[in-house]
């Protein structure tokens, strides 16, 4: 089980999740941009979902302050690369990152 902690409202399986909270979802999960990875199963999970935005950060229907992400997809080191920052740091795929429309 992989946890992460909700950059924006979601709704998952069925369940809504407050931003800011923490969820636990399965390794087998596909995570989005929405959700921050806690530990290594969901680290390595945002790692193979591949690069994308993490879209807006906060509560829409709650007051709660919710915190930017650890991790997060940017450009680099080389050219047409992206990398994780915070827990997935060193990871680095080919690619863009998305960009807004």
């Amino acid at each position: 089980m992989a946890q992460y902690r909700a950059l924006q409202d979601c709704y998952f399986g069925g369940a809504y999740i407050t931003a800011g909270d923490t969820v636990t979802l399965p390794n087998s999960f596909v995570p989005p941009g929405a959700l921050d990875p806690l530990d290594s199963a969901a680290v390595t999970a945002f790692f193979n979902a591949g690069p994308q935005l993490c879209g807006l950060i906060r509560a829409q229907w709650a007051t709660q302050f919710v915190a930017p992400p650890v991790t997060r997809w940017v450009s680099g080191p080389g050219s047409n690369q992206v990398q994780l920052t915070g827990l997935g740091s060193g990871m680095v795929t080919s690619g863009l990152l998305p960009s807004l429309p």
